[in-house]
């Protein structure tokens, strides 16, 4: 099992008004960036379908929100396919990566086109889950909500259940791996 890399890039406490705005740098050197790579998150690919047609893609901003009542949270770009389809539809699926699956990751993150043409999946309640993640989760869209250039999604699971007995797929300091044990 592979070591994701540590964060040697942190810089020491810093004050967010030294620097306002580092949206702006596309090499992720801002401040902001480098602190955001300290913190440890797992991997999950969120889907939904809708008029026959199936789109997802990787979210690491994923969180629950609470036990009772099950609720859970997605953030999702503006701009995404999967976005639309889940507003239009009204659900989506959550599947939580294993730690052998960064090719899938990359493959939701990157792939054009049809991303589930060979991704092994099937539909629960017509939403589309892979096969082969570690969890799964369908859910019922209860509430979005705008935030800078995303959409924050509140859902609740209607079916939820873990499927593998292995480690997660987690993100480190700009990498994808395994959680070490």
């Amino acid at each position: 099992m592979s070591r994701l890399p540590l964060p040697q890039d942190v810089a020491p406490a810093h004050s967010a008004r030294d620097e306002p705005d580092v949206s702006d740098r596309p090499d992720g050197s801002g401040t902001f960036h480098r602190f955001m790579r300290t913190w440890a998150t797992g991997i999950t690919v969120v889907t939904s379908r809708r008029h026959g047609r199936s789109v997802g893609c990787t979210v690491t901003a994923f969180t629950s929100v609470s036990l009772r009542p099950a609720l859970l949270l997605v953030s999702l770009a503006d701009d995404s396919r999967t976005l639309a389809t889940l507003r239009a539809r009204g659900a989506f699926g959550v599947n939580v990566l294993a730690g052998d699956q960064t090719a899938l990751a990359t493959h939701f993150a990157t792939a054009p086109g049809d991303r589930f043409a060979t991704v092994p999946h099937h539909l629960i309640d017509g939403v589309p889950l892979l096969d082969a993640a570690l969890a799964t989760a369908v859910c019922r869209v209860e509430r979005t909500w705008p935030v800078a250039d995303h959409t924050l999604v509140l859902g609740r699971p209607s079916h939820y259940g873990a499927l593998r007995e292995v480690v997660p797929l987690i993100r480190f300091n700009g990498a994808s791996g395994p959680l070490a044990t």
